[in-house]
């Protein structure tokens, strides 16, 4: 370990004393466990059994596909609307972490209260984490951002979280048809930099897949821009009208 892996360390320990890590599903104190057990029923529950989502059930345009770890509802809704709208968005480290592992295999263990990867997936198969941008100046921060940190940790790849952009301003899409939000975000999304992606190949993040409706127009844009291949994930998915 080096001299600045080793304060990195120390930092990250201190970190831990001060503010303890909480489950993002209900903020109970987790100190040494990886997972909150009061959650766990309702959380095997939501869990989706293939991460893969179906194309029947989703647009996936521009897109080679798209996987999710678990159904947007119960406790799992609760914690996205909290990170979203509540001012918690660190909640989104541990939920980043899982998804790693639940998509992408990865492996995890816990020291004195700081998350450690064991072991990440046997190939990369990514060049680039992209997070879909946020079109809400007001929340200040963009949730898919810090669920793509861990990610991008854990998978051992390139973050760029300014490389998407939206090109205008677009209404919220709930309350929608799935016409409607297809058209509400049509072309609205742009890339600052098209060397940053050229020929590479791209995992996007978001925090919520609905009707696939703004990953593939942010496929678009990637693909427009020279991206080889582009594969989106989230934390939760629902089908359209669910």
């Amino acid at each position: 370990m080096t001299g600045a892996e080793h304060a990195a360390r120390l930092a990250e320990q201190v970190r831990v004393l001060l503010f303890p890590r909480r489950c993002p599903f209900c903020g109970a104190v987790l100190g040494f466990l990886t997972r909150c057990p009061d959650c766990e029923p309702e959380l095997k529950r939501l869990k989706l059994m293939v991460p893969r989502l179906p194309e029947s059930e989703h647009c996936f345009d521009h897109l080679s596909g798209a996987a999710s770890v678990c159904r947007y509802d119960g406790c799992v809704r609760r914690a996205i609307l909290l990170m979203k709208n509540g001012g918690k968005p660190y909640y989104a480290k541990e939920l980043g972490v899982w998804m790693a592992a639940v998509i992408f295999g990865c492996t995890f263990r816990q020291q004195r209260g700081i998350i450690l990867l064991d072991q990440g997936p046997v190939l990369r198969r990514f060049d680039l984490v992209v997070p879909v941008p946020s079109g809400d100046k007001k929340r200040g921060y963009n949730l898919p951002d810090h669920l793509a940190k861990p990610l991008a940790w854990a998978l051992d790849t390139p973050l760029r979280c300014d490389l998407l952009y939206k090109k205008r301003q677009t209404e919220k899409q709930e309350g929608k048809t799935a016409r409607q939000r297809m058209l509400n975000v049509k072309d609205a999304y742009g890339v600052r930099d098209a060397r940053a992606v050229e020929g590479l190949r791209v995992l996007l993040v978001d925090d919520v897949i609905t009707t696939g409706a703004t990953v593939s127009n942010c496929a678009k844009a990637l693909r427009e821009a020279g991206a080889l291949d582009v594969f989106a994930v989230s934390l939760a998915e629902t089908q359209f009208g669910r």
